[in-house]
């Protein structure tokens, strides 16, 4: 029974630790332009896939992490370095453009209504919600499960991780209030400036990541 009580207790801790990483309100202009023209349905439809992809990004990397990177012969800081290589492609495109592709599609609002745009596996899951950073996190705390309590180590691990891809599907469900109250012009300015910290943030994970990989090879 302490064990599970134990378990209980590191619970919050997983998810106070990883939601910080996964930062999804950092998504929500993101996910504003680039389902600026989508109805409402569409829209928490893609939320909702969303996270639920992230969750399972980050359960592969929980459970076959280390089965993965040596699969397919990648590292920590080759994730990093190419995180922050897309991240850094979409923060210009919301910098300079303010407007995600579903934005820039020469339609009617009808035909973009029936468009099946699909944005919720990259960039939304991937790399903006299970990012570098969230899967370095997960593969940490797969690190510490004891080895004699696996199944509810990871247990544990897998409910961390899904209640805070919950609280990421709850910002992202909640961006049309966040629309309705900044107006068009507020988002605008929110996404410009939310392009320049993603900026900021894709460099500082390629630096990381060039970091270590001189650290590795030196």
């Amino acid at each position: 029974m302490n064990v599970y009580l134990e378990a209980l207790r590191h619970l919050p801790l997983i998810v106070i630790g990883l939601l910080p990483i996964m930062n999804p309100l950092s998504t929500v202009p993101l996910f504003l332009a680039l389902t600026k023209r989508m109805s409402a349905r569409h829209k928490r439809q893609q939320a909702l896939k969303a996270s639920l992809y992230a969750f399972g990004v980050l359960a592969a990397f929980l459970l076959l992490g280390n089965s993965i990177i040596s699969l397919f012969g990648i590292s920590l800081p080759g994730i990093r370095v190419a995180g922050g290589l897309i991240i850094l492609v979409l923060a210009f495109r919301m910098l300079f453009a303010g407007e995600g592709e579903a934005a820039s599609i020469e339609s009617g609002p009808e035909e973009i209504k029936q468009a099946d745009l699909d944005f919720s596996f990259s960039p939304l899951a991937m790399p903006s919600l299970a990012g570098p950073g969230s899967i370095a996190v997960v593969m940490g705390y797969s690190s510490h499960i004891p080895q004699d309590h696996l199944v509810l180590g990871y247990t544990t691990v897998l409910a961390g991780t899904f209640i805070t891809t919950m609280v990421a599907f709850l910002a992202l469900a909640s961006a049309g209030w966040i629309s309705k109250f900044l107006g068009e012009h507020g988002i605008q300015a929110v996404t410009k400036i939310m392009g320049f910290l993603l900026t900021c943030v894709a460099v500082q994970f390629i630096a990381s990541g060039v970091r270590e990989f001189i650290q590795s090879f030196a």
